[in-house]
């Protein structure tokens, strides 16, 4: 994963400098070979070379793990880089009920990419190139003793399996707690204010510590099997991997088949056969723990990379819809509805509270709660939620980004200063607009404006999106008559093609439109 998502030459540098620095096991075992043999062989003579080679080697090593670190952090942050955007971008193409748990995803589950799975990937990588270095040149000394040290180190390979299984699922436990507490602790954080209002908090810290007990719960589970995963390995590596073969080795050294430095650079090099793979099965185990991130990591970024099938916008032409039925949490709302859609007209939604009216627009934008007989778009069959691209839509309930002025108008598209100025100007946003300039930021500040300047920056930004249709959901509701009378005025004298709910009217404004949907008519 860390390799797909970073630069590669990098990556491969990365991994040729971390084989290089992994040769300072080698330096150690031949540091301890030659040493020992001194001893034995009382060969002061050899000590000048000896040192020579030794911190030459010793220094090369330390270089090339300066260079590792800096490749490995470098690669970790282009991938992370590549992900959070990439990811967040999918989260924006995901429906915001089924993302109700992005942020503790984004900051929570995505850390444990880079701490359970890109260490532990570079990680096994590495202690793989030590384990391969050290066996080499152990087989060069003593390949028999070498031998028996190496299947004592596949001891604890075997132990690792009978726990793989519950460490995953109790990650997945973990996950799901995680989630869950996020999205609650958010919840009443967003609602502090009534909390405070009605002297709540007390109350929401109880529930929450419910949350809070849970996610510790998981997280104790999941760490406990770990640790008690390492101290039976540790157990099974002390007596098979470890006594055995070293008693051999001794057995070896006393009837003359092999010397005491040999022996003792095969002890120095046998952690670097046991460690490496104590380490490898560890980081597997933490690999394991980020398997449910990693497949929603991958559907995320599926998301990001698809491409929606477009309409050309200035191709409009009508949009007809038969026999349309809403169904919402298990309510029938209403049937047998047709509705056609042409271009340039203007359409008034009316109907009692509850009939689907606000329900009808999220089907035709999404295809969610509802479905048609036929969907025809400029003549052509289509499948509802296929064509959301034609819509803008603005509410009575704005949504207001914390950034400035102008990407709330805009979302960051090239839109001449002076079209935008026009259409602000239709909608009576000329006084915002000199007052705060558009670099004023919305984030801290948005509290500043009223409700009814905030719906008219959202109406704003859906007009200027140029899409052919626009979808309005009560956008009065928070203005005043003589506001309100200047923009409807103002969208029904334009080419502007609209589908408005709305809830208060008066009777002769209805003429206006060019029809009217009561949908108390198509109710059961």
């Amino acid at each position: 994963m860390l390799y797909k998502y970073s630069n590669h030459f990098k990556f491969i540098a990365m991994i040729i400098t971390g084989f290089i620095a992994s040769c300072s096991t080698i330096i150690s075992a031949y540091m301890v070979q030659t040493l020992t043999n001194i001893a034995t062989q009382k060969k002061w003579d050899q000590v000048g070379s000896f040192l020579i080679i030794v911190i030459i080697g010793f220094l090369i090593t330390f270089m090339a793990s300066l260079i590792f670190n800096r490749l490995k952090t470098a690669a970790i942050q282009e991938a992370n880089i590549y992900l959070r955007t990439n990811i967040f971008k999918g989260m924006l193409n995901t429906d915001r009920d089924e993302n109700s748990d992005a942020l503790g995803f984004l900051t929570n589950d995505f850390k444990l990419l880079e701490t359970n799975r890109f260490d532990a990937q570079i990680e096994i990588i590495m202690q793989a190139c030590t384990l391969m270095l050290a066996l080499g040149y152990a087989l060069s000394v003593n390949w028999l003793v070498t031998i028996l040290f190496l299947v004592g180190s596949f001891v604890p390979m075997f132990i690792s399996n009978f726990f793989q299984k519950s460490i995953q699922n109790a990650s997945e436990d973990w996950t799901e707690a995680n989630g869950k507490y996020v999205n609650q602790t958010k919840n009443f954080l967003a609602g502090s204010e009534t909390l405070s209002l009605y002297n709540g908090q007390e109350n929401a810290a109880k529930k929450n510590q419910v949350k809070v007990f849970n996610l510790e719960t998981a997280l104790r589970k999941m760490n406990l099997l770990n640790l008690d995963t390492g101290s039976w390995i540790s157990l099974i590596s002390n007596l098979v991997t470890f006594l055995v073969p070293f008693l051999t080795g001794i057995y070896m050294v006393i009837h003359d088949m092999t010397t005491l430095g040999s022996l003792f650079a095969i002890v120095q090099l046998a952690n670097s056969f046991v460690n490496p793979i104590l380490t490898i099965l560890s980081d597997r185990n933490e690999l394991s723990t980020t398997k449910k991130i990693v497949e929603k990591t991958n559907k995320y970024l599926a998301l990001a990379n698809s491409e929606k099938d477009s309409n050309e916008k200035s191709a409009f032409q009508d949009l007809t819809l038969t026999d349309i039925s809403l169904n919402r949490k298990g309510q029938q709302l209403i049937q047998n509805l047709d509705l056609t859609i042409k271009n340039k007209t203007k359409q008034a939604i009316i109907g009692p509270s509850g009939t689907g009216k606000s329900t009808l627009l999220q089907f035709l934008m999404k295809g969610k709660y509802g479905e048609a007989k036929e969907i025809l778009l400029n003549g052509k069959i289509e499948k509802a939620g296929n064509f959301e691209n034609i819509f803008a839509y603005a509410s009575q309930a704005p949504v207001i980004f914390a950034d400035t002025l102008w990407f709330n108008l805009t979302l960051g598209k090239d839109i001449p200063q002076e079209i935008v100025e026009q259409v602000c100007s239709k909608l009576q946003l000329t006084n915002v607009i000199k007052e705060k300039g558009f670099d004023y930021s919305l984030g801290d500040n948005a509290d500043q404006l009223s409700g009814g300047q905030l719906a008219r920056i959202e109406l704003a930004r859906a007009i200027l999106s140029r899409c052919p249709v626009l979808l309005l959901d009560e956008i009065n509701a928070s203005l005043d008559k003589k506001t309100s009378d200047k923009i409807h005025q103002y969208l029904l004298n334009s080419d502007l093609t609209f589908v408005e709910v709305t809830h208060h009217y008066e009777a002769n404004e209805l003429g206006n439109y060019d029809n009217v949907i009561d949908l108390k008519g198509y109710m059961e």
